[in-house]
């Protein structure tokens, strides 16, 4: 959440479009009469043109049992700084004000959220190290016209649930690497998805389930006549660019699933990030206390096995974050054919700041190495010194032996027969 005085408790794209209109109103007039002011927020400015319907408020009463009926989990979302908030914001200024000086739309755009405080939402869920796509076909859970995508890694669910209103469903892609990702569903219906097709067989799906799930977001909006692409904080799907049309040989609908593709993957990257960033935050936090603990004890708080395991760990972290083959430094090998959608997977990336935690994650991973070198030093000096003070005392106790050998230094033996001698003179 952006910390602004003036926007805190808004939405993110009420936030940002609250920006662009700061912007635009200070920006110099070129004309004698004022331009109209856009409306305060982004669910206001789509409800006048037509492009969301209106619902009355709920009071309080419909809210506190909406919020006991839904246990919806906490989506995870980025906190950006506020100077790439201004950016989002003058980034989407563009568009805004050319959606601005349209007419009212024609058509009602699908899905319809529920809520009329909110927008539709895409949510990206990651549950496992990875799915097992043979498990899930022989389960027969997959819902009807379900298709393979990108060399049967993806899944793609076009209509769920399968029995309701056209308005009210959603649709779906489940990623061979753990995660799949909702289009326009209700916490109700994703429940659902991940209820009765990812884990309601009896063979196991998920390969290596996570104990906590990582989860991203961004909210999306149907504009017809705009060109799909990602503004800011917010997702337009709307038509194929003219560069797509140029260098693909597809039909429309083909693009505008190869364009929400790519933004899936970018989400779906984000939320498998997040479960990363946990999992190391679990790691500095059982790690956090050694510096301390070595200052007064003056001693390396764990064994060496322990710290050897603690090693391991933190190899295996930084394998899954960049040398795995579902890495966060490859692009997908999908985009070496379709450079088109590229250009989606990346400013999606850029929008939730995918490289800088990558870059935070492994520079963190550096400090923990580094701090388990240098145990590991302390360890390896310890052991050191303990050999060299059983070297000194077998080499002590070699020259007691060889002056007894010798007879430099009397035994009992011959002591005894001394004083026998001494005794019988």
């Amino acid at each position: 959440m952006l910390r602004h005085g003036a926007t805190r408790g808004l939405p993110r794209s009420a936030r940002a479009f609250s920006h662009a209109s700061l912007v635009w109103a200070r920006a110099p007039s070129t004309s004698k009469t004022p331009r109209p002011r856009p409306p305060g927020t982004l669910r206001q400015f789509l409800e006048v043109r037509g492009l969301l319907s209106t619902a009355p408020a709920p009071n309080e009463g419909e809210r506190e049992r909406k919020a006991a009926s839904v246990s919806a989990p906490t989506l995870r979302r980025t906190r950006l700084p506020m100077a790439k908030a201004k950016a989002l914001a003058l980034e989407s200024r563009a568009l805004r004000e050319q959606v601005a000086s349209q007419h009212d739309a024609t058509e009602v755009p699908a899905p319809v959220p529920a809520d009329p405080m909110d927008l539709p939402e895409v949510i990206a869920v990651a549950t496992a190290r990875s799915y097992n796509f043979d498990a899930l076909l022989r389960s027969q859970r997959l819902p009807p016209h379900w298709v393979w995508l990108e060399d049967r890694e993806v899944i793609y669910v076009p209509a769920w649930p399968e029995q309701g209103d056209a308005l009210g469903m959603g649709s779906a892609f489940i990623f061979r690497s753990g995660c799949y990702v909702t289009w326009g569903m209700s916490p109700e219906q994703k429940a659902a998805l991940y209820r009765d097709v990812i884990r309601g067989g009896t063979e196991p799906v998920e390969c290596l389930r996570y104990g906590v799930a990582g989860d991203e977001a961004m909210e999306f909006v149907h504009l017809p006549d705009e060109p799909t692409r990602v503004v800011g904080d917010l997702i337009v799907v709307g038509q194929p660019s003219r560069e797509w049309t140029n260098r693909a040989r597809s039909d429309t609908a083909t693009l505008l699933l190869q364009a929400r593709l790519a933004i899936s993957q970018g989400l779906a990257a984000s939320a498998r990030l997040s479960v990363q960033e946990a999992v190391l935050a679990e790691y500095l936090r059982s790690v956090s206390l050694m510096p301390e603990q070595l200052e007064q004890n003056g001693k390396v708080p764990l064994p060496r096995r322990a710290l050897i395991r603690k090693m391991g760990t933190l190899l295996r972290l930084r394998q899954h974050l960049n040398l795995d083959h579902d890495n966060f430094l490859d692009d997908p090998e999908l985009y070496w054919d379709n450079s088109h959608m590229e250009a989606l997977y990346r400013h999606t990336c850029e929008a939730l700041d995918i490289k800088p935690r990558i870059e935070s994650l492994n520079a963190k991973l550096n400090h923990c190495e580094h701090l388990l070198e240098v145990l590991r030093a302390l360890l390896t000096e310890e052991s050191s010194h303990r050999m060299e003070l059983i070297i000194i005392y077998l080499i002590a106790f070699e020259v007691g032996m060889a002056l007894v050998s010798h007879e430099y230094v009397p035994t009992p033996l011959a002591v005894w027969r001394w004083g026998q001698s001494f005794l019988a003179s």
